[in-house]
């Protein structure tokens, strides 16, 4: 199986690249940093995977048609398509302004689409789709701008789910709550400056608060080896939500 991964130099991304690559593979995608990507094609040829990197800002659609186009050039096909990349720059409603909304919606949500889109003919008959979600797109546990951006990701996975069904495509996301990752280290900091209520009543019910990138990725595994899964939003928060 050929498997592109979008934010994949880093964080759930990496992990998931390998925990994929010893059977599969792997197109590294990251934006901007290269050295990063680089170093995760590094491990995985030195385990003897197969890997290479390949670069673009999914919030740029043109880009992303490049990417799909250089990895199924390069791997010889694409099967699976995992829609990692994402920010959060987490601000309180009256302090986000048209652009900062925009940042956040057009690479989270819009870049999933894009990315799928330019992937959907290579991927019929028979590919998958996992798009990484978060708690915060039902729970909304984060903020404003990156909840609504991941409740997108969810409306969108059951409805290319209904739509390419019958193509053999399965679609599916995973909703992670914290995990030990950068962007989850900006947030609870960003969480715990304005006193979020909705944070500091919400926990797991398992002794660990944050997960670890590698149990997100064999949740994504997980997904793309079975094979009448469709149209699923698999949580793995640790009991936040249940």
């Amino acid at each position: 199986m050929q498997v592109l991964i979008t934010g994949a130099s880093r964080g759930i991304g990496r992990a998931t690249a390998q925990a994929l690559a010893p059977e599969h593979e792997v197109a590294v995608g990251y934006n901007e940093s290269e050295s990063a990507a680089e170093t995760v094609v590094d491990e995985i040829q030195e385990a003897g995977g197969t890997a290479m990197a390949v670069q673009a800002d999914v919030s740029d659609s043109a880009a992303v048609e490049e990417m799909v186009e250089t990895t199924v050039e390069t791997l010889g096909g694409l099967d699976a398509v995992v829609n990692n990349a994402g920010i959060a720059d987490p601000a309180r409603l009256t302090e986000l302004d048209d652009d900062h909304w925009q940042r956040v919606i057009e690479t989270n949500l819009s870049g999933a689409f894009y990315v799928t889109r330019a992937a959907m003919e290579h991927l019929q008959p028979g590919g998958d789709v996992v798009f990484v979600s978060s708690i915060g797109g039902t729970a909304g546990t984060v903020d404003t701008s990156y909840a609504a951006s991941k409740a997108g990701l969810h409306g969108l996975t059951r409805a290319l789910a209904r739509e390419y069904g019958e193509d053999g495509v399965q679609v599916n996301a995973v909703a992670p709550g914290p995990a030990e990752t950068d962007m989850n280290d900006d947030i609870l900091a960003y969480l715990e400056s304005v006193d979020f209520r909705g944070h500091e009543n919400v926990d797991t019910h398992l002794p660990e608060y944050a997960c670890e990138p590698e149990a997100v990725a064999h949740t994504i595994e997980y997904l793309l080896e079975n094979d009448y899964v469709q149209g699923e939003i698999v949580d793995v928060n640790g009991g936040m939500q249940f």
